[in-house]
């Protein structure tokens, strides 16, 4: 079989059994039946001005929620298991760029570490960011529009040789989508677009040789695809119903909010994040970290800060496997809130914390800290992955300006989970011997499986 035909059916056969599961989905009450009934009782402008001046500026991510449920729920159904699938195949195809990969085979192991991101992640956060009706259309849907608006940004950043002028005509349209979709998508695809285009200006005018048609023409798409974005970005934070919506945020989620000293704000942001990292993200990190093991391992001649390295992701490996047996003491950062479907009147307090808590939140805040110089060594200096990673981390922390910080529930986990894996791919690509590679994509394929299989045990 011809190595194109083997990839078409590898997606083709994911998309099935996407669509198979997506078959047993319905609308849910709230969002889903709040949504459907405006959708259905006013016209596509009068709808968008109706969110734009009252509630939010997210205007392609309102436009993309009248289509799915005026159209109906088969039409959901089948785009929702497209975007499922072009998502991960997105990530890949980032991934080996950053790499420096070209080729035309099927790679297994890497499309199946991907696709298998999904299982690594928590339930919670793929339930609500890729099944939930109304949570699909503005996590799944925009963030698979962002990823692909950055594959011709990418080809230019990594000069890939394999760029076309073309590529812009459907990237362009995706940045628009993305942008004014969700805050955490637009942010990092504008960051990347701007970066893109110092780089490319700094090839352009740095460099004695003069650039060819082709490559003018990609630079000067390249800048219409950033001011674009930047032109969608300001009209999704100028929307008059932005500040409405704020308001009525706090009074049903968060009545403390506007009350919190600066102190007791930081620190609960810092909680929820650095718990998100040692809960939910853990995985995502655990397979960044086995990726630094090998590649120190495959070197022939290994200096002492390797070897601090190596027992650095080894110990914090170990941490990420542990709740798997029930034992907590190294992610318990003291968030326990039981139920975030209901306002919370009493947000976590400095004072409720133990000593094993602290002990939890230093631990992890030590291992963000040395993700992002094991990623830096081992990339050999890649800026690239570096921001990726700190992007992953601001995509989180950019909550700490939103009411609703705990009632969004996991969903906000997801771009960094992808961001993740783009980091922890482009990482393993590089692994310098074929028998470590197929080793990596064999352990993390078996965690995702283990991963799912124990929250649907815990949770039946």
């Amino acid at each position: 079989m011809k190595e194109t035909s083997k990839k078409v059916l590898f997606w083709a056969l994911m998309f099935m059994g996407v669509f198979l599961l997506l078959t047993q989905v319905g609308y849910s009450d709230g969002d889903d039946a709040f949504f459907y009934q405006y959708t259905h009782e006013m016209g596509f402008l009068e709808y968008l001005s109706w969110r734009y001046t009252t509630w939010v500026g997210r205007m392609s991510g309102e436009a993309m929620v009248y289509a799915a449920f005026t159209l109906g729920i088969w039409f959901w159904r089948v785009v929702n298991a497209m975007m499922i699938v072009l998502l991960p195949c997105g990530v890949l195809k980032l991934a080996e760029k950053a790499a420096g990969i070209r080729t035309e085979r099927f790679l297994a192991g890497p499309t199946l570490t991907v696709v298998c991101g999904y299982l690594l992640m928590a339930i919670m956060t793929v339930g609500y960011a890729a099944i939930w009706i109304n949570g699909s259309i503005f996590y799944t849907w925009s963030f698979t529009c962002g990823i692909w608006a950055l594959i011709p940004v990418a080809d230019i950043v990594f000069d890939t040789g394999v760029g076309n002028s073309k590529h812009f005509f459907y990237s362009i349209p995706c940045a628009i989508l993305a942008s004014m979709s969700i805050e955490q998508m637009a942010a990092v695809l504008l960051t990347f677009e701007v970066l893109a285009v110092l780089v490319a200006a700094v090839r352009q005018y740095g460099c004695k040789k003069h650039p060819g048609k082709n490559e003018r023409i990609r630079n000067i798409l390249l800048i219409a695809q950033a001011a674009v974005t930047v032109v969608a970005f300001i009209i999704l934070f100028l929307a008059p119903g932005n500040d409405i919506r704020v308001v009525s945020e706090v009074q049903n989620w968060m009545p403390q909010y506007n009350e919190l000293s600066f102190g007791q704000h930081f620190f609960i942001t810092v909680q929820w994040l650095v718990s998100s990292f040692a809960n939910e993200n853990r995985l995502l990190l655990a397979g960044i970290w086995l990726t630094g093991i090998l590649h120190i391992l495959c070197k022939n001649e290994r200096k002492t800060s390797d070897l601090v390295c190596v027992t650095g992701a080894g110990l914090f490996l170990l941490t990420a496997i542990l709740p798997f047996f029930g034992i907590e003491i190294f992610s318990d950062c003291g968030l326990h809130i039981k139920d975030i479907t209901v306002r919370l009147d009493q947000v976590p307090r400095i004072e409720d914390m133990q000593a094993a808590n602290w002990f939890a939140m230093c631990w992890w805040i030590v291992a963000l800290l040395f993700t992002c110089i094991l990623i830096w060594k081992v990339s050999k200096h890649s800026v690239v992955l570096v921001l990726a990673w700190l992007g992953g981390i601001a995509s989180e922390a950019i909550m700490h300006f939103s009411p609703t910080i705990y009632a969004s529930g996991a969903r906000v986990y997801y771009l960094t989970d992808w961001m993740c894996m783009f980091i922890m791919l482009a990482l393993a690509f590089k692994i310098p011997e074929k028998k470590w590679r197929d080793l990596f994509y064999s352990i993390m394929a078996g965690l995702g499986v283990w991963n799912i299989l124990h929250q649907i045990i815990n949770y039946i």
